[in-house]
C-alpha cells in the first residue's frame, strides 16, 4: 500500500455531504485506501447525547458500502476518553509504516486546525486535504491558512471541490420534527435511521406532535430573525439532550426550546402589554428592565395565543433568563440549553458545555455565578428570583459537600 487516508468524525448521522469529501479528496489525491473513522466523544463539539457508536459505525458501512478502497474502522469508539486524532494518526504510523499517510477534513476543521491537540505533531506524520464545506468561505481564505500551516511544515492539499453544504445538525434537526430527509442520505442510511427509530424527540413520539414542532417552527421562522431562529432551533436541540440525559420529557423540552424566544423581536409596548397579564409574579426590577420583558411576553403569548397551558412549559419560558427558586427539572434545562446552544460562542461557553455534561446542578450554579457577576460588574440590579436560584443551588452543594464529608467520615471509622 503507498497511499492511505484517515477520515474521521461524529456522522451523527453519516450523509451525503461526508461522502462528497471523502470523493473529492480522492479525486484531489491518488489515494490506494480511506479508513473511515466514527468518533467516540469528539474533543471540539458538545456531545451530550450522541447516537451510540454501534449505531453509527453501521451508518457508516452502510454508506461507503459500494467503494471497494474504502473501509469503516472502529478504533475511536474502542479507546477510553476524547477521540484526539494524534493518537489516531500515531497508531496508523505505526501499523502501516512506510506508507503516505493523509488526513481528510472539512474547511471547519482545517480553520480550527491550530486548536487541535499536538496539532504540530500530527503536521509531522500526516499531509492534510481540506475539502470546502461552505461557499461563504473562499478557496483564497482556505489557502491562506493553509500557509500557515506550510510555514511551520505542514503539508496541506486545498482541494478544488464546490461545496455541498449539508450538516448532521441541521439532518438531525429533520429528523427530530419527523421531516423528510431522503434526499440527504444514502438510502440505506435512511431505512436504518427508520428502522431503529433513532433521532425521534422523545421516546416514541407520535406523528400528531412532530407536526405541531414543524409548526412551532414556522412560526418562529415568521416572527423572528434568521440569527433568533437558528438560536431557537439550538436551543430546543441542546434541550432535548439535556433532557434525555437527565430524565425530563423531551417533548416538552423541545417546545419551550423553540419557543423560548417567541416574542424577542416584538415591540417594546407589545412585551410589555403581554408582561401586565402575566399571571406569575413580575419584581418591579423585571418591570423596568426592557431586556427581560420577552421571556415574561412569551410565557403569556404562548399560552393565550398558542393554547399551551403545560405549567412546566410555561415556568421554563418565564424564567430562561432570570431564574428562580424552587426551579423544577424543565426550567433548569432550557436555561442551561439557552447557554450551550451551538451558535454561543462567548468566552466561557465551552466551559458552560462541560458543566452542563457534568450535572444539571452544577451547570446551573456555575450559570447564575456567571450571571451575577456580570450583573454586578455592569451595575445591572439583580431580580430577586435569581438571587432566590442562586441561594436553592448554594444551599444544595454545600449539603452534598457534607453529605460526602460524612461518608468519607464514616468509611474512614470503619477502616
Amino acid at each position: 500500500m503507498k497511499s492511505l487516508a484517515i477520515f474521521g468524525g461524529t456522522f451523527d448521522p453519516v450523509h451525503l455531504g461526508h461522502r462528497h469529501i471523502l470523493e473529492s479528496a480522492m479525486e484531489a489525491v491518488s489515494l490506494d485506501k480511506v479508513v473511515v473513522i466514527p468518533t467516540r466523544i469528539p474533543p471540539h463539539k458538545l456531545a451530550l447525547m450522541l447516537t451510540s457508536g454501534e449505531d453509527r459505525l453501521e451508518m457508516c458501512r452502510i454508506a461507503f458500502s459500494d467503494l471497494e478502497n474504502v473501509e469503516v474502522s472502529d478504533i475511536e469508539l474502542k479507546r477510553e476518553g476524547k477521540s484526539y486524532s494524534f493518537y489516531t494518526v500515531k497508531q496508523f504510523t505505526e501499523v502501516y509504516p512506510g506508507t503516505e499517510l493523509y488526513f481528510i477534513m472539512g474547511s471547519d476543521m482545517l480553520l480550527s486546525f491550530m486548536s487541535w491537540y499536538r496539532y504540530e505533531d500530527i503536521l509531522k506524520m500526516c499531509s492534510l486535504i481540506c475539502i470546502s464545506r461552505r461557499s461563504d468561505i473562499s478557496r483564497q481564505v482556505l489557502e491562506e491558512y493553509a500557509d500557515r500551516l506550510r510555514a511551520i511544515g505542514g503539508r496541506v492539499t486545498v482541494a478544488d471541490a464546490k461545496p455541498l453544504e449539508l450538516s448532521s445538525t441541521e439532518l438531525r434537526e429533520r429528523l427530530e420534527f419527523g421531516l423528510d430527509c431522503s434526499p440527504y442520505l444514502d438510502p440505506g442510511v435512511s431505512a436504518y435511521i427508520n428502522k431503529k427509530n433513532l433521532y425521534c424527540t422523545g421516546d416514541n413520539a407520535p406523528m400528531g406532535d412532530k407536526k405541531k414542532y414543524s409548526e412551532y417552527k414556522e412560526l418562529i421562522k415568521q416572527k423572528l430573525s434568521k440569527k433568533r431562529y437558528t438560536h431557537s432551533v439550538n436551543v430546543a436541540d441542546a434541550a432535548v439532550k439535556l433532557a434525555k440525559r437527565y430524565g425530563a420529557d423531551a417533548d416538552k423540552a423541545c417546545i419551550a426550546g423553540l419557543l423560548h424566544d417567541v416574542c424577542k423581536e416584538l415591540p417594546t409596548d407589545e412585551q410589555l402589554a403581554l408582561v401586565n397579564q402575566c399571571e406569575l409574579d413580575v419584581s418591579e426590577v423585571e418591570l423596568s428592565a426592557p431586556p427581560l420583558f420577552h421571556a415574561v411576553a412569551g410565557a403569556v403569548y404562548v399560552k393565550q395565543e398558542l393554547g399551551i397551558d403545560d405549567p412546566e412549559i410555561i415556568r421554563a419560558i418565564r424564567y430562561h433568563t432570570v431564574a428562580c427558586g424552587n426551579m423544577d427539572k424543565l426550567s433548569k434545562i432550557i436555561y442551561i440549553a439557552d447557554l450551550i446552544s451551538d451558535e454561543r460562542d462567548y468566552k466561557d461557553v465551552k466551559k458552560m458545555r462541560k458543566y452542563a455534561e457534568q450535572g444539571l446542578d452544577k451547570a446551573m450554579l456555575e450559570a447564575l455565578k456567571f450571571s451575577i457577576t456580570d450583573s454586578v460588574a455592569k451595575g445591572n440590579t439583580i431580580p430577586v428570583c435569581t438571587l432566590e436560584a442562586y441561594n436553592d443551588h448554594i444551599k444544595a452543594e454545600r449539603r452534598s459537600e457534607k453529605e460526602d464529608q460524612h461518608g468519607r467520615d464514616n468509611s474512614e471509622a470503619k477502616n
